[in-house]
């Protein structure tokens, strides 16, 4: 154990776990953009994902009762529906196909819908029920499959033109419901082992310290550019996973 614990790859694991707990801190989301490929080079894309699930548990208690108070319940409620029913179907996927391709497809669309939002405050089509079950259903699968749900969905409550307060709050809602659905869809389908969940507790103090920095930091700078922010970081992590996948 003291050998692991020494090793440079649990090292590197820890910064990298580390800094994506700060982006999660942050934005309420995004640390599997940050985490899962630089992960994947070190344990492989399924126990990447996995090891990033679990750490993200302590995360979603730590930040979802100050959400809870600023989320907006008929916004996340049609979304949640839809992860309980999709996320399953993603998690079966990934045993059977490589999801290299639909992080091509997630990065394009993510790219595409930055480029959007930034040219026009609110998308009003993504305001209704069916629009957010659909989102939901959409990200659900890309979970399971990839672990990248965060930028769809954050894509679409960014749409939205909110607060950063209740934006943050509704991403941070359902990054921690997503969490948990994943968490149940990975041990149906035996895809966490003893090692996995050995290293994910090892490296949750370092997630949980990087939260409570990413936090601070949207107390104090949140106020006027909290959008541009999250924008810039979709931008990046869809760049760096097109680079990732097609190069790495």
């Amino acid at each position: 154990m003291v050998e692991t614990l020494l090793s440079p790859s649990f090292i590197t694991m820890i910064i990298i776990v580390y800094f994506a707990g700060i982006i999660r801190g942050y934005s309420g989301f995004g640390s599997a953009l940050f985490a899962i490929p630089a992960l994947a080079i070190i344990f492989g894309p399924v126990q990447a994902v996995a090891i990033e699930i679990l750490i993200e548990i302590s995360v979603s208690i730590g930040l979802f009762p100050m959400a809870m108070k600023s989320a907006k319940k008929e916004t996340i409620f049609p979304i949640l529906i839809a992860f309980i029913l999709f996320v399953p179907v993603g998690t079966l996927l990934l045993v059977l196909i490589n999801p290299n391709i639909l992080k091509i497809i997630i990065s394009l669309f993510v790219l595409l819908a930055v480029l959007v939002i930034s040219q026009q405050s609110k998308i009003t089509f993504l305001f209704s029920p069916k629009a957010n079950f659909i989102v939901g259903a959409i990200s659900g699968v890309t979970q399971g499959l990839a672990g990248m749900a965060g930028p769809f969905f954050a894509i679409v409550i960014l749409a939205r033109g909110e607060s950063s307060t209740i934006t943050r709050a509704n991403i941070t809602m359902l990054s921690a419901a997503i969490i948990c659905i994943s968490v149940i869809s990975f041990l149906i389908f035996g895809l966490i082992n003893y090692q996995t969940i050995i290293y994910a507790l090892l490296a949750s103090p370092a997630i949980l310290l990087g939260a409570w920095s990413g936090s601070v930091l949207f107390h104090k700078y949140s106020n006027n550019n909290f959008k541009s922010i999250i924008l810039y970081f979709l931008t990046f992590s869809a760049l760096f996973t097109l680079f990732e996948t097609v190069y790495m």
